[in-house]
């Protein structure tokens, strides 16, 4: 028999399982975080625990989710505490995190009120982001805000009312000058290129769409920090808050699971009102450019590039398809020959020993990460992780053969179905468009490809007036169409494309 998770049961938690080293009760309101998932709780979360036990101050998180999940039946009723797992292989560490002291789940017109206070209110200083790529509501090719978005449209007609996190965020920021208050410190988490930055031009750009006169004021005097994240936390399984109930007797609604690795690079963060994160592992740089461009093309390339393929191979989650000789010297060929090449130098970073401790990370099968999940939202990430280490070796005139089969394979999955006809569902803001192209041009794999690449918001303009690269699709498109990838893969390592 399991007891809930909350602040009268800690008694029930086992021995193994670290407890805060601090006094919770003291904790007051320091960070608003919007976007209270698996990654934030895995990994700022984390983060923050630690700050708080190297030097305690007001930093007492604030969690607010603008759509789901629902916090209020999860973390809310369990005071904001929840377990967090770190896995590798057979050994297993527990930490209750308990940072997290408040949570809003917007769902009408009062819990947004309320959010929005709490977000202008002074005692919140530093304001964390981890809303995925979809969440910042702008084109990914461009990095500007998309116009056209529903939830922007929503509000630029109702600004005080917004549903967007860039609505929000110019919304809070109207409340705080308002008052003569300050405006925190923002800092995106997502794996978005210059996601603060980005982050910046659209909350402006919402503005200044809006002719709201904020918009020269924010871009002169917000700080909006950009970061490099990075954790492998797949989405907790209802069979995982089984297990664990099973082995501790605390059912916990909130539990995450992670490896240890962890990396977090903010830029220009030195000298600014923060936690301690410093002093626990996160490193103040000057530039995180070159830290997130190694991360998303090296770590999240592979991913990208093959949790399609595995996918149409049938495999469900990412340590087995990185555990198959023929994808993890697939997943090795295409950083080595055709990624690596065009970094840029990475301070303090050992690039070839970064790759294999990546390769033994994504093996690692105590991480349940499944490749469909990775390849949720692949629009919003395929021009960071493919699309930009495609146009470097082409720019270079260097092999492209597996970027181009990555590709391929976004956009097999993209049309919803297999080989053998078998179909699934497409989890992507442009599903309903690829979809639809995937119908239309039935077996004719070269007006298929012809109509993404005129995806301007993902591919941009260049690529599809290249005939070759249009022409190297198209093949690998109709090759993955008629057998299995895997069996593909397996006849071209080692032998070209």
């Amino acid at each position: 028999m399991s007891v809930r998770l909350g602040p009268y049961t800690l008694s029930a938690l086992p021995a193994d399982v670290r407890r805060p080293g601090y006094d919770r009760a003291r904790l007051k309101r320091g960070i608003l975080h919007i976007g209270v998932g698996a990654f934030h709780r895995c990994h700022q979360g984390e983060f923050t625990d630690d700050a708080l036990e190297a030097a305690f101050g007001d930093w007492g998180i604030v969690g607010v989710n603008l759509r789901a999940p629902d916090l209020d039946e999860t973390l809310g009723a369990q005071g904001g505490l929840y377990c967090r797992e770190l896995r590798d292989h057979n050994t297993v560490e527990r930490r209750l995190i308990g940072a997290l002291i408040e949570t809003i789940s917007v769902g009408d017109a009062a819990s947004l009120e309320r959010a929005l206070a709490l977000a202008a209110d002074p005692a919140i200083r530093v304001v964390t982001l981890t809303i995925t790529e979809k969440g910042y509501c702008h084109v990914p090719a461009t990095g500007l805000l998309d116009t056209g978005h529903p939830d922007i449209a929503h509000d630029l007609a109702h600004p005080r009312a917004p549903r967007s996190v860039p609505g929000f965020i110019l919304e809070m920021l109207r409340r705080r000058f308002a008052a003569g208050a300050e405006a925190p410190t923002i800092i995106s988490c997502d794996n978005v290129p210059d996601n603060g930055a980005t982050l910046r031009r659209c909350v402006t750009g919402l503005a200044e769409a809006g002719r709201d006169p904020l918009a020269g004021r924010i871009a002169e005097t917000v700080n909006f920090l950009n970061t490099m994240v990075d954790r492998i936390v797949p989405a907790t399984a209802e069979a995982d808050i089984e297990r664990f109930a099973a082995e501790t007797g605390i059912l916990d609604l909130g539990l995450v699971i992670g490896e240890p690795f962890r990396h977090w690079m903010i830029e220009g963060a030195q000298g600014r009102d923060l936690p301690a994160w410093d002093r626990v592992g996160a490193l103040y740089v000057p530039d995180v450019a070159p830290y997130e461009i190694l991360k998303m093309r090296v770590v999240n390339g592979i991913q990208t590039g093959l949790c399609q393929l595995g996918l149409l191979s049938g495999i469900d989650y990412m340590a087995d398809v990185m555990a198959d000789p023929v994808f993890a010297r697939f997943a090795r060929e295409m950083i080595e020959a055709e990624v690596l090449p065009h970094l840029p130098a990475v301070p303090g970073i050992d690039v070839p020993a970064y790759l294999e401790t990546t390769l033994s990370r994504l093996t690692n099968p105590a991480l349940r990460h499944r490749t469909a999940q990775i390849s949720t939202d692949g629009s919003q990430k395929i021009r960071q992780r493919l699309l930009e280490p495609l146009r470097a070796a082409l720019a270079a005139d260097t092999p492209c053969d597996r970027l181009l089969w990555g590709i391929a394979g976004w956009m097999v999955y993209a049309g919803g179905r297999d080989h053998a006809g078998r179909t699934f569902p497409v989890n992507d803001p442009l599903a309903g468009r690829t979809l639809a192209l995937s119908a239309e041009t039935g077996e004719d794999a070269g007006a298929y490809v012809r109509g993404l690449l005129s995806l301007e918001t993902v591919f941009g303009t260049d690529l599809g007036t290249r005939p070759e690269i249009v022409a190297a699709l198209t093949d690998r498109v109709a090759r993955l169409r008629q057998r299995p990838a895997r069996a593909i893969m397996a006849d071209i390592i080692g032998g070209g494309a």
